[in-house]
């Protein structure tokens, strides 16, 4: 995919990075269409059955429950180069953060969100890893292949824009709280990871 025709809206947050202004929202929340179907099946083929962990968050065992794995792939090609690719323009279009890019310390993860699964109200800057920047979310299933693990950010208006479109992926700073919701259907997967830098410099 072009990452030069992504298509992004304005309204409730959401910034179209087509757009050529000096005054967008620095919280906005980008939206662009990576990986198609294909793509997400083959992410999703890479994953190996015996490698799923439990997702583990320090201090809490009731903010996240779900299991994941390292995501895998040609680190100068598919899918960490699209990755980069649509992270890199958003901070050119919007944030002008100091980046470094995704460290080996804080490798992008799959998560699979069976039923009940969760990840409830938080933010992923912490003082466990200071110097994340941003952090993109990539929707891997199909729209009919689960119910519930909505993506809800905290005092953000999504009804008018299909978050979890197959191959959608959410970029924000990652100072902003998010939660999915519990899964009630059906099995969700994802990719969650962070591009860190200086420590907001």
């Amino acid at each position: 995919m072009s990452t030069e025709s992504l298509d992004l809206n304005h309204d409730n947050n959401f910034t179209d990075l087509s757009e050529n202004t000096a005054s967008l929202e620095i919280v906005s929340i980008n939206k662009s269409e990576l990986f198609n179907g294909t793509q997400c099946q083959e992410i999703l083929d890479s994953c190996i059955e015996e490698l799923w962990l439990k997702s583990t968050v320090i201090g809490s065992s009731e903010l996240h429950s779900s299991r994941r794995q390292k995501l895998r792939g040609d680190v100068q090609g598919f899918p960490f180069l699209d990755i980069r690719d649509v992270t890199k323009l958003a901070n050119a279009k919007i944030y002008d953060f100091n980046l470094l890019g995704i460290i080996d310390q804080d490798y992008p993860q799959i998560f699979k969100y069976s039923e009940g699964d969760f990840y409830n109200w938080h933010i992923d800057l912490n003082p466990i890893a200071p110097s994340r920047k941003l952090t993109f979310i990539i929707n891997l299933s199909a729209s009919d292949s689960y119910e519930g693990g909505n993506i809800e950010f905290l005092n953000t208006d999504t009804n008018s824009v299909d978050v979890s479109e197959q191959g959608t992926c959410l970029i924000f700073p990652s100072f902003t709280p998010y939660r999915i919701t519990p899964v009630t259907k059906g099995i969700k997967y994802i990719i969650i990871g962070h591009v860190h830098g200086s420590i907001f410099k």
